[in-house]
């Protein structure tokens, strides 16, 4: 099912929680709603549900307006942040429990639920109640139930906050692999960047209310269009310049660092800019070069094996973080570094 929301609003007294927001959920996707505390993501997440009716804007499945729908007539799946399993229920009992409202037949019920639980890998354990499950069993559970009445969408509400770390990343291969098999369109909100760059098909992501970019993981990593998004995904430096040449693809910037060269289009001379640098685009050099030049003092190394992050300090005293993998050279503090950066490394930003 494919799921669209035009020029949605919701406001709550007077705090406005959703801001004419407008984006599109493919039939068979995995799509995430990414943000900080107080977004308004869980809010549209409840606009699709239908616990709320929009103030303005149109909530489309298919192509047709559920504004006036009500939730249990919407075909919609739902898997909370607290599982809400029933505990003198057993676990194939839960699963059912949606069937029982609408009807289902004995025989039909069985099979549905039966498929249910094979395909979330909890078939030997649908006699036991949810009381005897670790977390991300019950979590499994709660997906079989949301799952076996075949959702022309699937909602899942911030579904790993509950889990330990290691349950969290198992539990996240799971829904990747459920989600690969069935094709189910599904929303997941979050604000868990890890969860969304690494699961998602497409992410929106959201601000004080308002949709500011949709694209895949790498688009919205590699070239975010904002400073919110580029410091919001993962770690940013962030340097301040003037663009002091631009022609044939390439932008010369003058910060108080030296030149940066930047690969890129539509910026103009005396333009005031930000380069967005990730950590891990950031390499120590002991050969030199011309371009694309960083001094820094060390300030701290912390090694973890594989990688080892530094800590470090500009000229002018603002800090500079910098990941190096496989190091073999041991750094100390105070010791001087020189970095280079790729010029298509570097995100340009208007300030």
């Amino acid at each position: 099912m494919k799921v669209s929301i035009q020029g949605v609003s919701k406001s709550f007294d007077q705090i406005v929680a959703v801001d004419d927001v407008t984006f599109d959920i493919r039939d068979g996707e995995l799509f995430f709603l990414l943000g900080p505390s107080g977004c308004g993501k869980t809010t549209v997440l409840r606009l699709i549900a239908g616990f709320y009716a929009p103030g303005a804007g149109d909530v489309l499945f298919d192509g047709q307006s559920v504004n006036n729908v009500p939730p249990n007539r919407r075909n919609t799946g739902m898997v909370f942040q607290n599982y809400a399993l029933w505990p003198h229920m057993t676990v194939a009992e839960n699963v059912a429990y949606g069937l029982d409202v609408r009807g289902v037949s004995r025989a039909e019920k069985q099979r549905r639920v039966r498929d249910a639980l094979a395909i979330v890998r909890m078939s030997e354990l649908a006699d036991r109640s949810p009381t005897q499950l670790s977390g991300g069993q019950q979590q499994r559970v709660a997906l079989a139930r949301a799952l076996v009445i075949n959702p022309g969408i699937l909602l899942l509400d911030e579904p790993l906050s509950n889990l330990d770390a290691k349950l969290r990343l198992e539990t996240r291969e799971e829904i990747t692999r459920i989600h690969s098999e069935t094709r189910q369109t599904m929303l997941y909100v979050t604000h868990d960047q890890k969860e969304a760059l690494s699961m998602a098909d497409r992410v929106g992501i959201m601000n004080a209310g308002r949709l500011v970019q949709v694209g895949t993981p790498h688009e919205i990593y590699r070239t975010p269009n904002s400073r919110f998004v580029a410091d919001f995904i993962g770690e940013m430096n962030f340097i301040e310049g003037r663009v002091e040449h631009a022609a044939n693809g390439e932008i010369a910037v003058a910060t108080a660092y030296g030149v940066l060269v930047v690969h890129g289009n539509g910026f103009q001379p005396g333009q005031t800019v930000t380069c967005g640098i990730r950590p891990e685009a950031l390499t120590p050099t002991r050969d030199g070069g011309t371009r694309n030049l960083i001094h820094a003092t060390v300030q701290r190394a912390t090694y973890l094996g594989e990688i080892e992050h530094y800590t470090l300090t500009l000229s002018d005293g603002r800090s500079l973080r910098a990941l190096e993998t496989n190091p073999d050279v041991v750094r100390r503090f105070g010791e001087k570094l020189t970095l280079t950066v790729r010029p298509e490394d570097i995100i340009l930003l208007i300030q």
